[in-house]
């Protein structure tokens, strides 16, 4: 289990406004690597789940995910949601599963391997 930053980018005429959330007691799956190195250990295809417990979500206020947002995990790699790939909701509505793509900052160059 892990803490990570939720950073959600509001809806409508507010979509410029991102906010940072720090949500506790999630789980990262399995990660997944394809196609070419890009920086560091990061592919072109490099993935991971990421499951959240929806009481996180509802003690900062958050309602819904969607591919606008972004997860940052403690060594500070950037996952974000895709527009094509389902979010589960899984245990009777009592967790997300969220799979996301790596998208590291240009200039975001995180330490140790996986």
């Amino acid at each position: 289990m892990e803490s990570i930053t939720l950073l959600k980018r509001s809806d409508d005429q507010q979509e410029g406004t991102v906010t940072s959330y720090k949500l506790f007691q999630c789980r990262r799956g399995r990660i997944t690597k394809t196609g070419e190195p890009i920086s560091h250990d990061m592919t072109s295809d490099h993935r991971a789940s990421w499951h959240i417990p929806r009481v996180e979500l509802d003690r900062v206020g958050v309602n819904y995910i969607n591919a606008a947002d972004r997860i940052v995990d403690y060594r500070g790699r950037y996952w974000q949601p895709e527009s094509t790939t389902p979010i589960e909701i899984k245990i009777f509505e009592n967790q997300l599963t969220i799979p996301c793509l790596r998208i590291d900052p240009p200039n975001n160059q995180p330490t140790g391997g996986i």
